[in-house]
């Protein structure tokens, strides 16, 4: 009897040493998991931090030179002629001066 007794025993260890062995082997799988996805994701934020630093290399940044030097212009600047021509512009003041007198309100108050 004992000795069915002790091979249940030594039977029950080793499927506890087994459970444990999965079990560990489990946390180790995990653990690595978590290291992998860690390092994955720092590469990413590298990359990420390489394109804005390449973005803003890119961008125009204005010096303190650039506002003291003198411009030099290729062609002479545009001469726009007068929307208005000179002559018109007479004729309308001769139309607002013939204007009757008549069309004026009397604003006077009288008791």
């Amino acid at each position: 009897m004992e000795e069915k007794k002790k091979k249940r025993e030594s039977g029950e260890e080793e499927e506890e040493e087994m459970k444990m062995d999965k079990f560990y082997a489990l946390l180790r799988s995990f653990r690595d998991a978590r290291e992998r996805r860690r390092r994955e994701l720092e590469s990413e934020m590298e990359e990420m931090n390489k394109k804005k630093k390449m973005k803003a290399a890119r961008e125009v940044s204005f010096e303190s030179q650039d506002f003291t030097t003198e411009i030099h212009f290729r062609k002479p600047p545009l001469v726009f002629p007068n929307p208005i021509p000179c002559e018109e512009k007479k004729k309308k003041k001769k139309k607002e001066v013939q204007q009757p007198q008549d069309l004026t309100l009397d604003l006077k108050l009288a008791l």
